[in-house]
């Protein structure tokens, strides 16, 4: 039978060497106005400020080129629905466009065919773009009304969020990649894009449990050495990257589901989100058809969990891994890197400078880390969960 596969995360921290150019920061004071034009995208502790100062950033414009990979967000967002005006027949031609351009399966296309019916969508995209005033409410409105597992739930979503990258055509994209048939899908294509809309704040915990129960989930990053991606894997990615608070539910329910394939994977994930909710949550696991010592495992981690201990004199400040932490939320991993030079167990300076205030950015960093969606961020996973326990976990949150 399967063990908690949680205990096989790889614990050292490794870093990506991707990053993105970033421009510099700018601070105010925390509580003081912020400037017309500019979001506050975190904190950090600044002694011009004596205290915590707010990190702002100008505020984005919107987009051209689809959003797949390329921003973060904070908060869990509530999507709003666009009040769009379509004249009659306005949309007639363009519904017939789609069920003669979607009118195929790519699970059962060989290579050729797929390349072929590619050409055929880039001809459609095109249109789009070239008439979206006119055309992007059409293809909102058919997205809405598609009942089926089309690969058009994929593909016009995508195409939508292209020309309109915005909160309502974001949550409508979660939606459809929910409801699409994933078979002949782009599978890191998809679980990629449900971890960036986690990361931004939108509930991708039902693509979660989707994946959980897809049985062919699995697929090679090409881009790192052929990695393998699999159930637990890819769960992680999603699960990892959204606000635990969302997560949590989804998890306890599919984690109390006997007979669930990936119950244990469940299980796992929901043992490493260290929030008072997911701690509350693990006291409701039925442990029935679980491995023998998974009650244990979970009785220990309440009750008795082998946490980090801080070193006495620690080799890196609080304001080096805040800021550290910020810019990995930002994209921007230069500070990070830095601070794993001159630190690589890093974790033990964490829990001996940071302080509870500073757990909401831990796990900002965490979900944004996660998101990248690789090996890399397994690790980065790993360590950062060491830090929440070790910093959350109070003997009076399990009584």
């Amino acid at each position: 039978m399967k063990t908690l596969k949680i205990s096989l995360l790889p614990l050292i921290c490794l870093f990506s060497m991707a990053t993105l150019a970033q421009d510099r920061n700018q601070v105010v004071c925390k509580g003081s106005p912020v400037p017309e034009g500019y979001a506050i995208s975190g904190e950090m502790i600044s002694d011009s400020c004596n205290g915590t100062a707010w990190i702002i950033k100008p505020k984005a414009g919107p987009r051209s080129r689809l959003d797949r990979f390329n921003s973060a967000a904070s908060n869990t967002v509530s999507p709003v629905e666009r009040n769009e005006v379509i004249a009659p027949r306005q949309c007639d031609a363009f519904r017939q466009s789609i069920a003669s351009t979607y009118n195929f399966n790519p699970a059962r296309m060989s290579e050729q065919q797929i390349k072929a019916q590619s050409a055929r969508l880039d001809v459609f995209w095109n249109q789009v773009r070239q008439s979206r005033g006119l055309l992007g409410p059409c293809l909102r409105k058919a997205l809405e009304q598609e009942t089926s597992g089309s690969f058009f739930n994929i593909d016009g979503s995508m195409l939508l969020v292209d020309i309109d990258p915005s909160t309502a055509s974001k949550a409508l994209q979660v939606r459809k990649f929910i409801e699409a048939n994933l078979d002949g899908t782009d599978l890191e294509y998809w679980v990629k894009t449900m971890a960036r809309r986690g990361v931004e704040g939108f509930d991708t915990s039902e693509a979660g449990a989707k994946w959980l129960s897809y049985p062919r989930a699995k697929y090679n990053l090409a881009l790192h050495g052929g990695f393998p991606v699999d159930s637990f894997t890819g769960a992680v990615f999603i699960f990892g990257s959204m606000d635990e608070e969302l997560a949590t539910p989804v998890l306890l329910r599919m984690a109390n589901q006997v007979g669930h394939p990936h119950r244990d994977d469940a299980l796992a994930i929901l043992m490493s989100q260290a929030t008072p909710a997911s701690l509350r949550a693990l006291k409701q696991i039925n442990a029935a058809g679980f491995p023998a010592g998974t009650s244990q495992s979970i009785r220990e981690l309440l009750e008795n969990p082998n946490l980090l201990k801080p070193r006495a004199h620690p080799k890196l400040t609080r304001e080096e891994q805040l800021i550290a932490f910020q810019g990995i939320i930002d994209g921007d991993y230069s500070a990070f890197r830095e601070m794993v030079m001159k630190a690589p167990d890093g974790e033990v300076d964490a829990i001996a400078a940071l302080h509870p205030e500073d757990i909401p950015l831990v796990r900002l960093a965490r979900r944004a880390s996660i998101s990248r969606c690789n090996q890399h961020a397994l690790s980065d996973y790993a360590s950062f969960t060491k830090i929440l326990w070790a910093l959350t976990w109070k003997p009076e949150l399990v009584k």
